[in-house]
């Protein structure tokens, strides 16, 4: 009888527990959700970021496309088209919106060593285009939202044109400030292949994975068309187990490598790094995790080279 009370008390005290630890998730929902009525009643709908009507990719000559991904759209250039040598080198770097005084000094230092570029949380400005056009850089900016008059979102620049492009929006479902990405392809020299390059800055503020797997999900779709080597890269946000073992589990299932670095430098949260490199049917030759106060993130700068074939 003794044993079974036991039994019987403990079972109701872990019920009880579990009850007590779901009430306080609805009220950190609820909490977070009255902040954000409060402040949008108080300071009116001009305090929250504006999203364009609809997904929305710039490129250096301000045209604008909308093909959302896994569908790619031919781009046309009024540049003549170039193509990547066979060894190339890949910069990604959240920048934290240029709000570090020595982004654009640090950016070009790298960028004189990149042929492609990956920056989230990049604020589409004077400064930015200054520096594109200062180190001969195309560019596709997919912006998630516009605050103060200013785009912010991710941008991948190139020293050769892409060929094609598509871009994603996905909200985040708490703060509804969406997250954006941009996949864009590439000719090679003296190949038929093309590289295709995605840029992904992932969802945040969520409880569980499934809003980033969903966010990830036209990636993986456009992933499994690509006839070609493969670079995923980006701030994925992956501070949780359950959001890390969703983004790798999900790419080495789809046959990616992860870049490792000999000393990890990246900005982590819980022991975990927010920023990965994946990369599919290409050799790693060389790949630095580089440590700065630049950004709240450091940047990674990779080394690649197409497989020889025997």
């Amino acid at each position: 009888m003794f044993i079974y009370q036991a039994t019987y008390s403990r079972y109701h005290s872990r019920k009880f527990n579990i009850k007590i630890h779901l009430r306080k998730r609805i009220l950190t929902k609820k909490i977070i959700f009255g902040a954000l009525l409060l402040l949008t009643a108080v300071f009116g709908w001009s305090f929250l970021p504006s999203s364009p009507g609809k997904m929305t990719l710039i490129d250096q000559q301000y045209r604008q496309y909308s093909t959302t991904c896994p569908a790619l759209i031919n781009v046309k250039s009024t540049a003549p088209t170039d193509a990547l040598n066979s060894t190339f080198s890949l910069l990604n770097w959240n920048i934290y919106k240029q709000q570090h005084q020595q982004w654009s000094k640090k950016l070009n230092e790298w960028a004189n060593q990149a042929d492609l570029i990956t920056l989230q949380e990049a604020k589409y400005d004077q400064d930015l285009i200054h520096f594109s056009q200062q180190q001969k850089l195309s560019y596709y900016q997919n912006i998630a939202f516009n605050y103060q008059k200013q785009n912010y979102g991710v941008n991948t620049f190139s020293r050769v044109q892409a060929q094609q492009a598509c871009g994603t929006r996905y909200s985040e479902p708490w703060t509804l400030v969406p997250k954006t990405g941009i996949a864009t392809t590439y000719a090679f020299k003296d190949t038929t292949q093309s590289l295709l390059l995605v840029n992904l800055h992932g969802v945040n503020f969520t409880f569980t994975a499934e809003p980033l797997k969903e966010q990830v999900a036209p990636y993986i779709q456009l992933i499994e068309q690509h006839q070609g080597p493969i670079i995923i890269s980006g701030d994925f946000n992956t501070w949780s187990e359950a959001r890390t073992k969703e983004i790798i589990g999900t790419l080495v299932k789809a046959g990616f490598n992860e870049t490792q670095f000999s000393k990890d430098q990246r900005l982590t949260i819980l022991g975990l790094p927010l920023d990965h490199i994946f990369f599919r049917d290409l050799e790693m030759i060389n790949a630095k995790s580089i440590a700065t106060i630049a950004s709240d993130h450091t940047p990674q700068l990779v080394t690649f080279s197409l497989l020889t074939k025997n």
